[in-house]
């Protein structure tokens, strides 16, 4: 958990990396602000997008670790058709590349259902939106209103955001999706080295931004009282001193909170260089982070009503010499056009009936198998490459949480944790006393009966080394060896007595 806590340390400064360009000011006669901001009142358009990843291996890595590197860098993904319709419905088409393989699929998302179809699939996969949404609606925050809420923090954050230093804009001519178009190229970089000063001069703005913040604060609580007059959010107000002021009184909920608020981003600037020293010296592989090898590179081209039609974003991101990180920089790249702005553009939806619904149905690794035929190139990179199938479970019977016990020469365990290990599932028939266990991959069957040595799997009878028992505590007790090699598995014992049950 050290380690953990220690690495999200150095993650941090990442995101930030991220959000620096979104505060560009006027260059070169082009408004960037409004360029940005323009973009949240595209209504309707189509798009392109593509992403790739690029690891660089630290010296003298494991074989192991290698190939995860390599399985890392073969990664894209290919967006070749995305359609924003008016109201919110959304369609992709494209491609996920992994290896040598190119996986074709469809994207879709609506109010009501979000829908994934894979080739090689016989059903697509679906989520149900429509209990998501209500809850939503009920806690006054329905689409339309998060979309507002977006676009009012993007424009008070848009504004206080400073310039990075290399920063220009020059007019070219540039194709978007096949049309030659006349745009303003805006090219702006920022470094790790960079990010610490633009974010206190961002602090320094938002203090001074008296009017931007109340401005901020007021659309936030329009936006979202009706979780304001939620009984938890009351008792955190209280808490910060809000308790004696009426939710109702916008004026008065206004004045204290942006007086809170202004007062936590001054005391955050009055200790800003000293805990950021503190910081490094508590985790000096930020700095490594926060390097010049760190770096944001943008190209957007921006069109004559301010729209973004184009933009080619790269991150390399630094990392620190780590034992535990295999890796001594990663970058990102995705290249996105963008046509068809405010037109007419209709989403492609993913037929449901029949389809595979993930909220009432248990995505185990069997399941998901058997959504796909078998030589498909989804099911072979989901059990070959990516080995959804494979198990390994180590148990010591002399301390293991499992309860195994050994009668005579067989070592017997709870069936239940046997069955959760290797996603199998359990019934139990009261009656007749019978247990039947179903494998997750391949189907296979298994009937036991308590207190007898009778098996059968998948119709045919075996005789167990021990028979089946309850313990005090109403927990079933099988041979583990007998019903883990049923189930696909394979079981070894070591010189010191340790059980490896391993399942490719």
């Amino acid at each position: 958990m050290r380690n953990v806590k220690k690495r999200a340390k150095w993650l941090l400064p990442i995101l930030a990396l991220l959000l620096v360009l979104a505060g560009c000011q006027t260059v070169g006669g082009l408004d960037l602000n409004k360029a940005l901001l323009g973009n949240l009142d595209v209504k309707s358009a189509e798009e392109s997008v593509s992403f790739s990843l690029n690891a660089v291996p630290a010296p003298g890595i494991s074989a192991e670790d290698q190939k995860i590197i390599d399985l890392i860098n073969s990664f894209t993904l290919n967006v070749s058709h995305l359609k924003l319709q008016e109201g919110g419905d959304i369609s992709a088409s494209g491609t996920l590349g992994y290896k040598q393989a190119s996986i074709p699929f469809t994207f879709y998302m609506s109010k009501t259902v979000l829908a994934l179809n894979v080739e090689g699939a016989k059903k697509p996969f679906y989520f149900p939106m429509e209990g998501y949404n209500q809850e939503l609606t009920a806690a006054g925050l329905d689409v339309e209103k998060a979309e507002g809420l977006n676009k009012l923090i993007s424009q008070f954050v848009i504004k206080n955001l400073p310039n990075p230093s290399a920063i220009n804009v020059t007019p070219v001519n540039e194709a978007v999706y096949g049309e030659s178009l006349n745009l303003m190229k805006v090219h702006a970089e920022v470094t790790g080295e960079e990010l610490p000063g633009l974010l206190k001069a961002f602090l320094k703005s938002v203090s001074k931004d008296t009017e931007g913040f109340t401005e901020l604060i007021s659309g936030l609580y329009d936006y979202l009282l009706p979780v304001l007059k939620q009984e938890s959010t009351t008792d955190m107000l209280s808490s910060i001193g809000l308790g004696d002021v009426p939710i109702e009184n916008k004026a008065e909920v206004v004045t204290v909170l942006h007086d809170a608020a202004k007062l936590a981003v001054d005391t955050v600037l009055l200790v800003y260089d000293k805990q950021l020293n503190k910081l490094y010296e508590s985790a000096p592989e930020i700095k490594t982070v926060l390097s010049k090898d760190t770096k944001l590179q943008a190209d957007l081209f921006v069109d004559s009503s301010l729209h973004v039609r184009k933009q080619n974003l790269s991150l390399n991101v630094a990392l620190p010499n780590d034992v535990g990180i295999p890796i001594r920089s990663i970058s990102f790249k995705t290249e996105t056009q963008v046509w068809n702005i405010n037109g007419p553009v209709k989403a492609d939806p993913i037929a449901t009936e029949g389809a595979l619904n993930v909220m009432e149905t248990e995505l185990t690794p069997g399941v998901v198998l058997r959504n796909f035929g078998t030589d498909s190139t989804a099911y072979r990179v989901l059990k070959d490459d990516l080995g959804i199938t494979k198990k390994s479970v180590v148990i010591d019977p002399e301390t293991d949480y499992s309860d195994a016990v050994v009668k005579g020469t067989t070592t017997m365990i709870p069936l239940r944790y046997l069955a959760a290990e290797l996603d199998a599932q359990v019934e139990w028939d009261a009656a007749s006393k019978r247990i039947t266990v179903t494998d997750d991959i391949y189907g296979t069957t298994i009937v036991l009966k308590a207190g007898s040595k009778d098996a059968v799997i998948d119709g045919a009878k075996v005789k167990l080394p021990q028979p089946v028992y309850f313990d005090q505590y109403g927990r079933g007790y099988v041979p583990l060896r007998s019903v883990a090699e049923a189930l696909h598995a394979q079981v070894k014992v070591d010189d010191e007595g340790l059980i490896y049950i391993t399942r490719d």
